[in-house]
Order: C-alpha cells, then structure tokens, then sequence
C-alpha cells in the first residue's frame, strides 16, 4: 500500500465525517458540547471549587465528595467515547437504535472501561510529575523576566517533553475504548492492538488530523470576515459572535474527531480485512 492511498484515505474519513455530520449536526454538536462541559470545563470547575473550599477551610465532607466527583468524571470517558461511537455506527449504518440499546451492548465492559480510564488518569499524573520541574523552573523565569515578550528555552523544552509524553498515550487511547466495547479485548490487549492499528495507520491519521485543522481554519476564517463586518457597525455584536464562533470550532472539530475515530476503526477492523480476503 503505496503513502499516496494512505493520505487520501485520511482525507476520506474526513469526507465522511463531514456527510455523517451534515445528516445530524444538531445532534453532533450537542454530543460534543456534553463531551467539552463534562471532561473538560466540569473538571475545571472542580478543581476551583477543590481550591476554594482548602483556602477556606471547607467541608472536609464536600471536599471529599468533590474529590470523587472529580475522579469519576475522569475514570468515565473510555465510557463515553464508546457510547458516542455506537451512536456514530448506527447513524452510519441508518438504524433508529436507541441511545439505551447502545448502552446495554457496552455495559458488560464498564469495569474494562473504567480500569482504561484509571489507567490513563494514572499516566496523566505521572506526566504532571516528570515535568513538574520545567513548570517550576517557567513559573520562576516568569517572575524573574514580567515584561518579557519571548518564549524562553525551558518553555520550548516542556513542550517537547509534553508532546513526547502525550504521543504514547494519543497511540494507546485512539482505538482501545472500542476493542474493549466491541471486540471484547482486555484492557492491555486492548491498549497494545490500539497502539498497533495507530502506527499501522500512522499515515492515514495524520492525513486526515491536517485536513480536519486545514477545513477548521478556513471556516474560522470565512466565519471570521463575517464576523470582522459585523464588528464595523458594532463592536460589543462582534465580540459576542466571535467567542461564539469560536466554541463552534471547538464543537465541530470535536465532532469530527469522534466520527474520524469511528471511521478508521471501521477501516481497520472490518473494511481492510475485508478487502484483503476478496
């Protein structure tokens, strides 16, 4: 299989994110705005509450309870992730299955899930360690240097050590929830075939990750000029349009990364074999 197939192909899994999108955008933009408020904004908003209530010295209850709020939300999405995908598959294959029955095929694995989840919490941790030195050491040039404009070398080295940290875990995590969900693998057979599939299809991927970040920045950008004539006649308008355009960026490319995920896993653990048996 010639680079060229595989490039494209990543570019076909956007084009059928974006038709899967286009049937239901209601639907995917919802799912994507629970996604961002439940595993990211929701997790904010704990730890400022966790904050709060040690500044204050708190319920230590409440804290407690907020406390395992916090890790049930971040043990979950292995869940999530799988129902959403479920939801994906049955829209692709137009059947009107219910959320509910989608539910009921995943439920046998929640503990898998979970365990996944925990597993990830647990790297997560262990990469806030490794580079809790370069963060000290960026917080002490920052205070050292307030008006400096530059990013200095330590910054550029705690990005690299992250996106070196975090690569392992995008491998791990691409495919792992669903051949727990829908091949029944256990979490490490399911974490070492996840991490097998992404490299296999390493190309295609990353074709289709530029295509997805090409298409979000021309909609930015047209959305955005309508938006800039907005702001000529009134600014407060154009302001209120432009944060709102932004958090649709962040819903649709969410979205797509959802249906991107669905697609190659449809590729890689049904199509490609077969194709390759015919």
């Amino acid at each position: 299989m010639n680079i060229m197939h595989d490039i494209k192909l990543g570019y076909h899994w956007v084009k059928q994110s974006y038709e899967l999108f286009l049937h239901h955008p209601a639907k995917w933009l919802f799912l994507s705005f629970l996604y961002l408020f439940v595993f990211i904004l929701l997790p904010m908003l704990l730890l400022g509450a966790i904050g709060f209530l040690v500044s204050q010295h708190g319920s230590i209850l409440l804290l407690i309870l907020i406390s395992l709020l916090g890790l049930a939300v971040s043990f979950s999405w292995p869940i999530f992730t799988s129902l959403v995908i479920g939801v994906c598959r049955e829209t692709h294959m137009e059947r009107p299955t219910h959320l509910s029955e989608i539910f009921a095929k995943i439920r046998p694995h929640i503990l898998q899930l979970v365990l996944l989840g925990v597993l990830f919490f647990v790297y997560r941790m262990l990469m806030l360690f490794a580079t809790q030195s370069d963060m000290q050491a960026l917080e002490q040039w920052r205070v050292a240097h307030p008006h400096a404009t530059d990013f200095p070398w330590i910054f550029w080295l705690t990005m690299i050590k992250l996106l070196v940290l975090e690569v392992p875990l995008i491998l791990a995590t691409w495919y792992s929830p669903l051949l727990i969900s829908f091949q029944e693998l256990t979490v490490l057979n399911a974490i070492q075939h996840s991490i097998w599939a992404s490299l296999k299809n390493l190309v295609s991927l990353l074709s289709a990750w530029v295509s997805l970040t090409v298409f979000v920045v021309l909609l930015m950008l047209g959305l955005g000029l309508l938006v800039g004539v907005i702001a000529l006649v009134s600014s407060t308008v154009g302001q209120a349009l432009g944060e709102m355009l932004l958090m649709l960026a962040f819903l649709i490319a969410t979205a797509f990364l959802f249906s991107i995920q669905y697609f190659s896993y449809l590729y890689m653990y049904y199509q490609k074999n077969s194709q390759s048996s015919n």
